[in-house]
């Protein structure tokens, strides 16, 4: 819909009223019981300001499930009488306090943005609010305006309304091109039994708020409850003397409760908490059947919580279960006032979920199906080389997509009844994890115990699920596939140097990548055009650090290959003999410079300790050593022997991922040749 320029009205924002009701999620919702038809699985409701200065957009965006793509009527009777029943009710100004308070609280307390994205804001919120405003006005409701919000909604109209209808099935009816890129398209009037459907949604009974709210009613669909997760306590815990700088493990627990490491925030000095868990299960493990298994079930767990979760989220608090290496993950996160109440309604949840309502399979085994098989079948084919070196290389809870794919072709709903027994209770669980924030020690371990009654788990295992890396066979391997996506012409090759994993080594191969980056981006991909996709970087896992180079191109992958093997022959030269001190220097500076950087969200402090505790070295200090390593320690002397004695001995592989497509590759440039197999390399062909 078109409305009234809206920039003026910074201070009451009456879009955003409208915008906040049509785009809730929780119990009674246009979404919520759109969903429970089966005919949507999200809602994305917000504006725009094309002709800045002359008028605004409201946009209602609806992803469709293969249900709703024939039942466009339907759901327009229910966003029609929603909006009905909005436009005949006076503004609540219960519903705008709420709003005004939850912003204010959120831009109190908002996480510090990185210096260059708060450049960019500012810079583009000077042009529309007041200097002293430039860093609030954007989201602060400072004054309710119900003539305003009665303004913006009665431009809500079926006669202003534009249906942007799109899917791959309507492809016979795109007649038309549009004129910026030529795309498919069709204009066309509505549908007259849309109009009249849609109209007499929009004058339920006699026209009547009372008749409007009553037929919405009838439809399942009302306004929204006051939001119970508004945080109370926002104070802060009173820190020890001496705080520690790196998570300690809390003391007292029993099995299942393995570990829960705790660092008490001293830095950002906010009213919040992060608490990550992760629940190790064998039925993870087992095969891929029960892997799919669990992925459905926790992705059914978080849709039947959409609507209770959604008042949360707006509150500040939000959770996730998802399947992680190995085990089921549990994050809470937000305000610590309200993380157990959540916690305790997502466990709840969990166990009590005997059988997945139809409704919910179908919304998420739509998404599902689309996700696996866009990763087995329409990857790009540099993502298919890390995707196949992953599953070559790594033991433990990884199964390829194609595998997923296959399983999930296969179940049903019914594959699901009964299943939180197999994951949490038939062979015990082996609990683990991480909280930081606003909580003191017993605060998390009350946490932790608190997940685990929740979850009834009360056996713990005999053994972690194995988890294990493989080392690559001696010299250069070259691993040739062919790719999955018949419509993409590119290939791809993906090189890895594999080396032993200590801090010295890490740190070494960062500063490399450091070093060559930049050159290797502008040889193969400025100067070459080997493609658009050129990379190299450096990378660790559980037992290895890499050196990562990354093309993808419509170049044959053996010539490519032969450009990037060209490349690092003739750079590890230049490093062993002309790097000289100045560049060497500014690189280390610009490491270090990284790895200093302080955490500006809880969430960051995380990432920088949950993979010691994914792969159980518990090696908190990691990051502090390896840059009092890069401060102190590390010359360019050393530098240059690391390439030379274990870089050049190092194994490595390249994974080439060679198109379906018949489309016929570049030619190579004027006097350039594929250069011979050097003797020794050896080759892998197949894929089991």
């Amino acid at each position: 819909w078109v409305l009234p320029y809206q920039g003026e009205l910074w201070r009451s924002k009456p879009a955003q009223y409208a915008r906040h009701l049509l785009g809730h999620e929780g119990a009674g919702s246009l979404t919520s019981v759109l969903k429970k038809q089966g005919l949507i699985s999200a809602n994305m409701t917000g504006d725009g300001a094309w002709l800045e200065g002359s008028f605004s957009l409201l946009q209602v965006t609806l992803d469709l499930t293969e249900k709703g793509l024939d039942h466009l009527e339907e759901i327009g009777r229910y966003v029609f009488a929603y909006i009905s029943m909005l436009q005949k009710t006076p503004p609540q100004q219960w519903i705008f306090e709420e709003m005004r308070k939850l912003a204010e609280i959120k831009f109190k307390f908002g996480e510090d943005k990185h210096p260059f994205e708060l450049c960019q804001d500012m810079s583009i919120s000077l042009q529309k609010y007041p200097a002293e405003e430039v860093l609030s006005a954007k989201s602060q409701m400072y004054e309710y305006d119900p003539a305003g919000i009665a303004e913006v909604l009665s431009a809500l109209t079926l006669d202003g309304v534009r249906v942007w209808h799109q899917a791959k099935v309507l492809a016979p009816r795109c007649v038309e091109k549009d004129t910026s890129y030529g795309s498919p398209m069709a204009r066309l009037p509505l549908e007259q039994s849309w109009r009249e459907t849609w109209a007499a949604a929009a004058c339920a009974g006699d026209g009547s708020a009372d008749a409007a709210t009553a037929y919405c009613a009838s439809l399942g669909m009302h306004l929204p409850k006051p939001n119970p997760f508004i945080p109370e306590d926002l104070s802060l815990r009173p820190l020890p003397t001496d705080p520690p700088q790196l998570p300690q493990l809390v003391a007292g627990l029993a099995p299942p409760i393995g570990g829960i490491f705790h660092r008490q925030d001293d830095l950002l000095k906010q009213p919040k908490a992060f608490a990550n868990f992760l629940v190790y299960t064998p039925f993870l493990c087992k095969d891929v059947e029960s892997y799919v298994k669990t992925e459905l079930f926790c992705r059914c767990i978080e849709e039947s919580l959409t609507e209770y979760a959604y008042d949360a989220e707006m509150a500040g608090v939000s959770y996730s279960c998802s399947v992680g290496s190995a085990c089921v993950t549990l994050r809470i996160s937000g305000f610590n006032d309200k993380l157990g109440v959540l916690l305790d309604a997502v466990t709840e949840k969990i166990t009590s979920m005997r059988e997945v309502p139809q409704g919910i399979y179908d919304i998420v085994a739509d998404a599902y199906g689309d996700e696996v098989s866009n990763a087995a079948f329409h990857s790009p084919p540099y993502a298919q080389c890390s995707m196949r070196f992953t599953e070559l290389s790594s033991k433990g809870g990884v199964f390829p997509s194609y595998k997923r794919h296959a399983a999930f072709k296969s179940m049903s709903r019914e594959h699901l009844n009964g299943v939180v027994d197999d994951i949490f209770h038939s062979s015990g669980c082996f609990i683990e994890g991480l909280v930081l924030g606003n909580m003191a020690p017993e605060e998390a371990k009350a946490l932790s115990e608190r997940l685990a009654r929740g979850l009834g788990v009360s056996k713990a295992l005999d053994a972690l699920p194995e988890r294990a890396e493989a080392s690559l066979p001696e010299g250069a391997t070259v691993w040739k596939l062919d790719g999955t996506d018949e419509e993409d012409p590119n290939h791809a090759v993906v090189m890895r140097v594999q080396l032993p994993l200590t801090v010295e080594v890490d740190m070494l191969a960062r500063l490399l990548s450091k070093v060559l980056s930049a050159k290797f981006f502008d040889v193969l991909r400025t100067q070459q055009q080997l493609g658009y996709i050129v990379q190299s970087v450096a990378r660790c896992t559980m037992k290895f650090a890499y050196l990562l180079s990354v093309v993808q191109t419509e170049f044959p992958p053996d010539y490519v290959r032969g450009r990037i093997e060209a490349f690092f022959a003739e750079h590890f030269k230049l490093v062993e003999e002309t790097l000289g001190d100045e560049e060497f220097e500014s690189c280390r500076a610009g490491l270090l410079a990284e790895l200093q950087t302080k955490h500006k969200t809880l969430k960051e402090e995380a990432g920088h300790y949950l993979g010691s505790i994914v792969d159980r070295t518990y090696d908190f200090g990691r990051r502090e050593r390896g840059i009092a390593y890069v401060e102190k320690e590390v010359k360019l002397a050393r530098l240059k022997q690391f390439v030379t004695d274990q870089v050049r001995q190092a194994s490595k592989i390249y994974v080439q991922v060679r198109k379906t497509n018949p489309k016929a590759d570049k030619p190579l440039p004027d006097g350039a040749a594929t250069p011979a197999d050097p003797e020794g390399l050896r080759l892998w062909t197949t894929h089991a």
